[in-house]
């Protein structure tokens, strides 16, 4: 029946080639992989060794080799240490899922495959639509475990339950292994799993018609999100310019694009969502999850990934030799100035050197003591006065190149030029450009 259920779904959705299955060694995932070599399916065994349980994880690796050999199925198996810092920064289940996916769609582009199949099966759908209602997680995350992903992830287990899978297994005598993780109570799924086990399959069955239900019904109101969202939206960021009235259109499409600029955020709530969705016209900095910030530039509300401090930044600009700082990802570029660009633009500037003199700079971000005279001012003033003056965040300040000559500053980049270089029309005039991923900047 389980075997039946999985092809009936790569018919349903027409999933064919070479499929990356993700095996542990556990209960589900073996069935996966049995399951697919049953039916004849194109299959290669992905197991991802993170080394979290010592012994009882090179176990599961020997378990997984052994079956795969008994199968005579192909086997990749990949290193998934964990970075201490990220699971400081996120949690060791978070760390653990962001390298195992990586480390699984690594094999499937080198086996030039096109799905990578995880276990998730009822239960594990049911479990996800407790604990969103329990966290608040709205309407979009009762959706739960999707069936196939944007990524190439595939779910063919979703319609069979837990008992499937334990009676599945038992039928070909396979022990599969055993993490004893998967019943610590630190971890609100694994209480939640105990819930459901005590309330029987009936429930398990309503709250995975839920996530079937949300789905469907998702489709619908993702069109009126598609009409109601004109945000400007770029790699970094993504610019509010206006902001439907209702406060359920605000909250969607401000959770679209959180998701967008940070796919795995999870630390955003139904309650988080309204409270910023109704402070947006009158925010002017807040964080939102642990890499993205909120604020105000100008009349618009800019969604963006939080800056990081950057390292210090020192390169020669002539004309010759444009100044790539790999900090900011930004080119810096010098030539004779042109008619068309008597202008300057946030991106660009106009300078005057005094006519026959070498137009050799330094490119750096900026040091204590700094002093600069904006255009039109008499006299200097430090720089981080002139920067708070301008409104650029604090977080954003090192980030400046400032055009250096002689010692003296010549242009803040995107902020402000000297008095000293201004255009008289006696000197040579000379253009500086910001660009940045081959864009301006």
């Amino acid at each position: 029946m389980l075997a039946s259920l999985i092809r009936r779904f790569l018919e349903r959705h027409n999933i064919d080639g070479t499929i990356v299955a993700a095996v542990s060694g556990g209960f589900d995932s073996t069935t996966l992989l049995v399951a697919l070599h049953e039916i004849g399916a194109q299959v290669i065994a992905g197991h991802v060794n993170h080394h979290l349980r010592g012994s009882d994880s090179d176990a599961d690796e020997a378990f997984v080799r052994d079956l795969c050999a008994r199968l005579g199925v192909k086997l990749e198996v990949e290193d998934g240490t964990l970075d201490p810092a990220t699971i400081r920064d996120r949690g060791v289940e978070a760390a653990a899922r962001e390298v195992r996916h990586a480390r699984l769609h690594a094999i499937r582009e080198r086996a030039g495959a096109r799905w990578v199949a995880t276990a998730h099966q009822q239960n594990d759908q049911a479990e996800t639509v407790l604990m969103r209602l329990m966290t608040g997680g709205g309407l979009q995350a009762l959706r739960g475990i999707h069936p196939i992903r944007d990524d190439g992830v595939i779910r063919p287990m979703l319609e069979a339950r837990r008992s499937d899978v334990e009676r599945f297994l038992a039928e070909r005598q396979i022990a599969p292994r055993f993490d004893r993780s998967n019943a610590d109570p630190r971890f609100l799924r694994n209480r939640v799993r105990v819930v459901l086990k005590e309330l029987g399959d009936d429930v398990i069955d309503n709250l995975a018609a839920i996530a079937e239900q949300a789905a469907q019904q998702w489709r619908v109101l993702e069109k009126a999100i598609d009409e109601a969202d004109r945000s400007i939206v770029s790699n970094d960021e993504t610019r509010f310019e206006q902001l439907p009235e209702d406060p359920w259109l605000r909250q969607a499409i401000l959770h679209r694009h959180i998701r967008r600029l940070d796919a795995s955020a999870r630390d955003v709530s139904a309650d988080d969502l309204r409270r910023l969705a109704s402070e947006l016209d009158s925010i002017r900095r807040v964080s939102v999850t642990k890499s993205l910030e909120l604020i105000r530039r100008g009349d618009d509300v800019i969604l963006r990934k939080t800056p990081q401090p950057v390292d210090g930044f020192e390169v020669e600009l002539t004309p010759e030799n444009p100044a790539y700082i790999p900090q900011i990802k930004t080119t810096v570029r010098i030539a004779r100035a042109t008619q068309h660009a008597a202008l300057s633009t946030q991106h660009s500037q106009v300078i005057e050197l005094a006519k026959g003199d070498e137009p050799r700079f330094i490119v750096r971000n900026r040091r204590d003591g700094d002093r600069f005279q904006p255009l039109g001012f008499p006299s200097e003033k430090k720089l981080k006065e002139v920067l708070i003056d301008r409104k650029i965040e604090a977080g954003s300040r090192d980030r400046i190149p400032l055009i250096i000559r002689n010692g003296v500053i010549v242009w803040v980049g995107g902020v402000a030029v000297s008095e000293k270089f201004r255009v008289t029309g006696a000197g040579d005039a000379y253009e500086i450009r910001l660009e940045r991923a081959g864009d301006e900047a």
